[in-house]
């Protein structure tokens, strides 16, 4: 196919004029960090995202977390080399004048695309996820007080088994289930209040890894808490980076 220097130019000023239209930081500061530990997140310097008017500080994340802060995806729905889970970067970023923080994922995309080179695109992929919802007998759990503080308790028992008291509501044990159960949860229970929730984890038993101890404790609570997990499937927007370079082009 042969293309007249008419179609050419056209072609180059459409994407010259898509390139100035996106949404960027206007000043972009990217240096290497050290991996996230407890001691340095209390201290302020191991995990941080935060976004004021001016500008956005982003402490201890991997080029994999940015995928997923940029694109609003949870972590499955992310395909990308394993190299962009293992770097940790500190970015300091001011916003544009007028800009909101609505728009710093946009900003984000672009800051992957210009300082790391992404290439990406995206497919619809099925999905397992574990749908939360009430049993048949009802919400077992009394509801708390309005304004009960939640709270957290760990104790460790004579027999070796941990028991865990949360206080909280149904969307706080969705971090923890999710990050080391195993379980992508929906909440399709409708209850909106506080409850005190207990699980108790038995010592680990050989050939048991600590995912499937949670995984274990989690269901038993849930159980005895009135509610159920179902097991559904469900199709996903996918992000697949078809390039991502491991360090980012110089500040």
């Amino acid at each position: 196919m042969i293309w007249s220097n008419k179609i050419i130019v056209t072609f180059l000023l459409g994407f010259l004029a898509a390139a100035q239209s996106r949404l960027a930081f206007e000043v972009v500061s990217i240096k290497t960090a050290p991996r996230p530990t407890p001691e340095l997140t209390r201290a302020g310097n191991g995990l941080a995202f935060d976004i004021d008017p001016a500008r956005v500080r982003i402490v201890g994340y991997t080029p994999f977390a940015l995928l997923g802060r940029a694109f609003q995806v949870e972590p499955p729905q992310i395909d990308a080399p394993d190299f962009a889970r293992n770097e940790y970067f500190e970015i300091q970023a001011t916003i544009p004048a007028g800009a909101t923080r609505e728009q710093v994922p946009e900003m984000l995309q672009t800051l992957l695309a210009e300082r790391f080179k992404l290439a990406y695109h995206r497919e619809t992929r099925e999905y397992h996820v574990n749908v939360l919802t009430v049993g048949k007998s009802g919400m077992k759990l009394p509801r708390l007080p309005n304004g009960s503080k939640p709270s957290y308790t760990s104790t460790q028992l004579s027999d070796g088994s941990t028991r865990i008291t949360q206080t909280g509501n149904v969307a706080s044990l969705f971090p923890v289930m999710n990050s080391f159960g195993g379980l992508q949860m929906v909440d399709e229970t409708g209850l909106d209040g506080m409850y005190t929730w207990v699980q108790t984890r038995p010592p680990a038993t050989r050939g048991m890894t600590f995912q499937d101890l949670v995984r274990e404790a989690f269901n038993a609570m849930i159980e005895a808490a009135g509610l159920k997990l179902e097991d559904r499937k469900v199709q996903k927007e996918t992000i697949v980076v078809d390039h991502l370079e491991r360090m980012p082009t110089e500040n």
